[in-house]
């Protein structure tokens, strides 16, 4: 996925983080994820937490995002 929120807005010392984040299949379908994650800042040593909402025309299209970001997420 090609991240759209510029660099200068994602640069700087805080807990929190939101971007878009796009992305176009091999067949034209095309994709949105909104990500939003926190990190306490004066926690190093916690989790990062958040949410992503992935938007698309066709229900495969998200699932098959949803599926590589639940994957990625929990590989060893």
């Amino acid at each position: 996925m090609k991240c759209l929120t510029p660099e200068k807005a994602l640069s700087g010392q805080c807990g929190f983080m939101a971007a878009n984040m796009y992305a176009r299949s091999i067949f034209g379908e095309d994709a949105l994820a909104n990500l939003s994650i926190e990190k306490p800042f004066n926690k190093p040593d916690a989790p990062v937490t958040g949410h992503i909402r992935i938007r698309a025309k066709s229900q495969g299209m998200a699932l098959s995002l949803d599926s590589k970001i639940y994957t990625s997420q929990y590989r060893e």
